[in-house]
């Protein structure tokens, strides 16, 4: 009796394979959204615990390389304590010194504030202003009204904002989370790095964990490459506006760049911060002339971040292009604010390395250099090592 017929299975063709390989990677890009959404919106409600995490975060891997490199000289817990030590006498030098001066700074503009305002309306409202004179009557009568209309909005929303920031930043709970807890945090995170690396492990089926361990060097290299590139990035760009604003002589140039770079923690957002109130200063002080070359520098400031500085320190590491950062900005800065706008890159990159993990032709070779450059997590051999492999006559005892 010969052998049943077996069922013949047809072969799918190119295009078939290319519409399912489309379909799910269509439904993973719509999971990863809906992940984002959901991240977002849950930190959304853990409001202060999120600002301690993410803080003590965001601090652990801007000095964790610097203590890892003293750690091969002397034991962790003094490569800790000769970081902290540092920092200590930084802040306590930008206390002593840039402080006092930004604060002078500050009262200087506020008191000079109302005369700006009236002679932006003078420039506006001024015949002679080649500017003005080629814009309709409509357009000029409202640029007209535009300052007021801006004084207006900060008397009634400005002060209670900054009465809201101060009332915070004097309170208590964020005074003992920025000098205690999130230090302290960092400090346990730093130490028991490999024990939570391990743990984290051994919870995992063992054919798992080398991709698990794959996963958590590219999630390293994206997370450590976004904050400390971002650091640099601001600092870069907040020297560059320092720099520009000084030679082009524009008042409060060093308050500008200090906060242009603070804003450029946030991509992108830096040098916008800085741009307005520099253009603005140069068109009341010096006319319209100024504050063009003005505008014509930070145009090439933001040339120069979008397109060489951004990218070599930043972009490469987290493998975002400049179009999908800036969407991340603004989704996370709808759903979140500005600490939206600042977790929404990282999260963003976070979600592309599953991507990546999930669709293994998908992979780009950057990921895996960088992965190869990152240094990978110290987890014991014995957590990730492979299954072992059952010699041949056991394997034909079993059959």
């Amino acid at each position: 009796m010969g052998a049943p017929d077996r069922p013949r299975i047809r072969r799918r063709s190119r295009a078939e394979r290319r519409v399912t390989y489309a379909l799910k990677v269509l439904a993973l890009v719509a999971l990863a959204a809906v992940m984002l959404f959901a991240v977002l919106q849950f930190v959304g409600r853990i409001g202060s615990v999120a600002v301690i995490v993410f803080g003590a975060v965001f601090f652990t891997y801007a000095i964790y390389p610097l203590v890892k490199r003293l750690n091969k000289f002397v034991p962790l817990g003094w490569s800790i304590a000769i970081v902290y030590l540092g920092i200590a006498a930084l802040a306590a030098f930008a206390f002593a010194f840039v402080v006092p001066a930004l604060y002078d700074d500050v009262q200087s503009l506020a008191h000079a504030m109302p005369s700006i305002v009236a002679s932006i309306q003078s420039q506006l409202v001024d015949p002679k202003n080649p500017l003005v004179q080629r814009l309709p009557e409509p357009a000029r009568d409202y640029l007209a009204k535009v300052p007021q209309q801006l004084v207006a909005f900060g008397e009634r929303y400005g002060a209670e904002g900054a009465s809201r920031v101060l009332t915070f930043l004097l309170s208590i709970f964020a005074l003992v989370a920025t000098v205690v807890i999130i230090p302290v945090l960092s400090i346990y995170l730093m130490i028991e790095e490999k024990s939570l690396i391990a743990g984290f492990m051994r919870v995992l089926p063992e054919k798992w964990r080398p991709e698990a361990a794959s996963i958590l060097r590219d999630l390293d290299s994206v997370l450590g490459g976004f904050i400390r590139g971002q650091i640099l990035v601001g600092i870069v760009i907040g020297a560059f506006i320092t720099v520009a604003l000084l030679v082009l002589h524009v008042k409060y140039a060093v308050l500008i760049g200090v906060a242009g770079g603070i804003g450029d923690i946030i991509p992108y957002v830096g040098a916008f911060v800085g741009f307005v109130p520099a253009v603005i200063l140069a068109f009341v002080n010096d006319g319209w002339q100024h504050a063009l070359v003005v505008t014509i520098v930070f145009v090439v400031i933001f040339q120069l971040e979008g397109h060489f500085i951004a990218p070599k320190i930043v972009s490469d590491s987290v493998g975002l292009s400049p179009l999908t950062v800036i969407v991340a900005i603004l989704i996370g800065g709808e759903l979140l604010g500005v600490l939206g706008m600042f977790v929404a890159v990282p999260v963003a990159g976070i979600l592309r390395v599953a991507l990546l993990h999930a669709l293994p032709r998908a992979r780009a070779p950057q990921v895996a250099v960088a992965s190869a450059d990152a240094s990978p997590p110290d987890v014991p051999p014995a957590v990730v090592a492979p299954a072992p492999v059952v010699p041949k006559k056991a394997r034909g005892a079993r059959a």
